[in-house]
């Protein structure tokens, strides 16, 4: 059920009106029962992966926080996050083992379709929510003894497919003590769907067919023309992606409930370590909480620790590229990604030292507008990895990325094909949803506080917009970030 079909708003007016119907002590109950059928509108098959995936777990974490002696807890504790990962590694992962291990032990090699076409929604979220929350009951956190709720911080529909992933301490409080329905945080949380909305019908949808005019045939495109789509999907992944969180941030702010924010303006960054800081933060800060710090303070690895922080952090994203997909082009834009961090720490006091001798930081902004260039240059350059449907093409883009500056208005025009309006509408979009980046007014919730006549002009602007200006040939299409 995509968020910008018209399914989900009935689903979502009705969730939402139920939910300030029913009394204070069946509120959980409604909550769960519409998680439920959220979940199981995409096949029955995925609401039973899930609630064995959500049991398995609830009785685990029992177990360790039960266990008298410390390896019973890690022998709890390791079998749980082998299960979890077993099960999405059969779902997700298998066409990638079966095509690294086929070759050596003899195997075909065959593609395995049917795994890909019933992995279930979200799993990659939902196996490391529950992972982070085995580790932490093993760190001493209480384990959840109600069921139903576990299974609702499980569930709970504005994040089960696409996250942001949830710790426990945030979600599991709010769900025992659910809120009485609030009419300005519901206004705040509509406001701040509408624009979620507007960024994904309006502005992301409406960049895609340029973008995928290029990726879906990279030989007929020049480096220029690569370049340029490079760029538009750049911004297309960040209003899909964070369109798809303020929606559900927004739903979650109707129904009371507060969700961990997952962008702070990453365009913004100053280092890829910083943007790092600002983008997909609830992945994030779980891979630097449960893999990269785990590594840095391991008493197993015996090296000077500074070399063990670079190996950490390669890890960390490599990792972080194998969790996006099974294609060498995500591990390799997660090594990359990596590749760069570890660099910038390499040879950051001679670069300040160059800096300061070449004067450069006697002029800050300037200064600060280079290196948000930069790093903004950096992350497109890697964007080719992961967008690209696989790593041959995005060698070959790579490497062609030279050719084609003797006629840029040519290599534009292919890549355009006579769709200027929609181009300049893609264009006016992002200067729109990019604007109040640049002045820091990114929380339009706060508008609520602002006279009513201003309130709900924006809304029925941004209402007015998505209507008329749209990408509907793509209505139904899915998020980005639903693939992983």
């Amino acid at each position: 059920m995509i968020f910008t079909s018209i399914e989900f708003l009935v689903f979502f007016v009705a969730a939402a009106t139920g939910y300030a119907l029913v009394p204070p002590a069946a509120r959980w109950i409604w909550l769960l029962a519409t998680s439920i059928f959220f979940y199981a509108y995409a096949g029955p098959t995925f609401l039973l992966q899930i609630v064995a995936a959500a049991t398995v777990s609830y009785g685990i974490a029992f177990g360790i926080e039960r266990a008298a002696t410390k390896p019973g807890k890690q022998t709890l504790l390791t079998t749980g996050i082998v299960l979890l990962l077993a099960n999405l590694c059969v779902f997700k992962y298998a066409p990638f083992f079966n095509s690294v291990l086929g070759p050596m032990v003899g195997w075909s090699g065959a593609d395995h379709p049917l795994i890909p076409l019933l992995m279930p929604l979200g799993i990659s979220f939902y196996t490391f929510q529950l992972i982070g929350y085995l580790i932490d009951i093993y760190r001493g956190d209480k384990a959840e003894r109600h069921f139903g709720l576990f299974s609702l911080y499980v569930m709970f529909f504005p994040k089960v497919i696409s996250g942001p992933i949830e710790r426990s301490k945030n979600l599991l409080p709010q769900l025992h003590a659910l809120p009485n329905f609030s009419y300005p945080l519901a206004i705040a949380g509509m406001q701040l769907m509408l624009w979620g909305a507007f960024k994904k019908v309006v502005v992301a949808d409406r960049i895609a067919p340029f973008v995928d005019r290029v990726y879906s045939a990279p030989q007929d495109f020049d480096g220029v023309a690569t370049m340029f789509a490079t760029w538009l999907y750049a911004f297309q992944l960040y209003f899909d992606f964070s369109g798809y969180t303020d929606m559900a941030l927004g739903a979650s702010m109707v129904l009371g409930i507060k969700l961990m924010q997952n962008f702070d303006r990453p365009y913004f960054a100053v280092s890829v370590q910083d943007f790092w800081k600002r983008w997909h933060i609830s992945l994030t800060s779980w891979l630097t909480d449960y893999v990269y710090t785990p590594i840095t303070r391991s008493k197993w690895i015996r090296i000077k620790l500074y070399n063990l922080i670079l190996i950490a952090l390669m890890s960390t994203f490599l990792i972080s590229g194998f969790w996006h997909g099974s294609q060498w082009n995500y591990v390799a834009w997660g090594g990359l990604h990596g590749a760069y961090i570890v660099i910038s720490l390499l040879v950051q006091k001679p670069w300040n030292k160059f800096a300061k001798n070449v004067g450069l930081t006697r002029f800050p902004r300037s200064y600060t507008a280079f290196k948000i260039a930069r790093t903004f240059s950096l992350v497109c350059f890697a964007y080719i990895l992961f967008r690209a449907a696989n790593m041959g093409d995005a060698l070959y883009m790579m490497g062609n990325l030279w050719t084609g500056w003797d006629d840029i208005a040519g290599s534009l025009r292919s890549v355009l094909q006579g769709d200027t309006r929609a181009m300049a509408l893609s264009l006016l979009g992002i200067v729109i949803v990019m604007a109040p980046e640049c002045f820091q007014h990114r929380k339009l919730g706060d508008v609520v506080t602002q006279p009513l006549w201003r309130t709900w002009g924006l809304h029925y602007a941004l209402a007015l917009s998505i209507v008329l200006l749209g990408a509907f040939d793509g209505m139904g299409q899915q998020f980005i970030y639903f693939r992983f």
